[in-house]
């Protein structure tokens, strides 16, 4: 039975940890001013300097928007786990899915162009994918991709958990495109080892090669070389034969398929 499990988990992508749930703060600072300049210039300073705050009053209201959206993820379902008083149960996985999805939408429209709308599209792609919403998480993602900031946080995520939309479409070109461009986001570690994965995964003759020199090249990088070696050890398991059964069941603990984790 492990080998049967082992075997399947080769086929799919692995386990990746999403960033979520923390609410994102904004302050502001403010700058004396010497007042030396004519009526006009300070009047431009007036204008600009009530922009500036208009622009975080704005972007404080659509960050607690976005706590509020994201702290739905932390509430029991009903039956499951306690509830600590006061605090609102939902009736099933599915139901809270529901409002979470809900409610980052509400996020990035309500309150677009904003930071915490940004963030909501990328939480949407994540818990769409995490659905199985390949489709869907692919659409938000790219999008987040195309608009956010470049050192917005969830970026090196969301191209990532792009590239796992796409495979998981069998977009295998377009997946290996997208987990390419994680050198842009100087994770060249990441990257040689999701084309290695890839190519593990379409039968390539010289696949585990790649993931040999992905585990010799990045030896500090703990995470991908642990998650290389995991790839090896599966695909050097023997060939299954069709129709065999599972076999007999071992004294001691079960034997569990290893499950790829990523540390940022």
């Amino acid at each position: 039975m492990a080998d049967k499990i082992d075997r399947k988990q080769l086929k799919k992508p692995d386990e990746f940890q999403l960033v979520a749930g923390r609410a994102m703060g904004w302050m502001v600072g403010h700058k004396s001013v010497v007042l030396t300049a004519g009526g006009g210039l300070l009047a431009a300073l007036l204008i600009a300097w009530g922009l500036s705050t208009w622009r975080s009053s704005r972007e404080a209201k659509a960050g607690g928007a976005l706590a509020e959206a994201l702290e739905l993820q932390s509430r029991p379902i009903a039956g499951e786990a306690p509830a600590q008083p006061g605090q609102e149960t939902f009736p099933s996985k599915e139901e809270r899915q529901k409002a979470i999805l809900a409610a980052l939408e509400n996020v990035r429209t309500a309150h677009a162009g904003t930071t915490a709308a940004q963030t909501a599209l990328a939480e949407l792609g994540f818990h769409k994918l995490k659905a199985g919403d390949a489709a869907g998480a692919q659409k938000d993602l790219q999008d987040f991709l195309d608009h956010a900031a470049k050192d917005h946080p969830l970026r090196p995520f969301a191209q990532e958990s792009l590239g796992y939309a796409l495979e998981a479409q069998n977009k295998l070109d377009d997946a290996r495109a997208a987990f390419e461009k994680l050198r842009d986001l100087d994770l060249p570690a990441r990257a040689d080892y999701q084309v290695a994965r890839l190519a593990l995964l379409q039968g390539k003759p010289d696949a585990r090669q790649q993931l040999e020199r992905v585990a010799k090249e990045y030896p500090k990088d703990t995470a991908v070389v642990r998650e290389a070696n995991e790839r090896l050890e599966i695909a050097a398991l023997p060939p299954a034969t069709p129709g065999q059964g599972a076999p007999p069941a071992q004294p001691g603990p079960a034997e569990k398929a290893p499950q790829g984790k990523k540390k940022r």
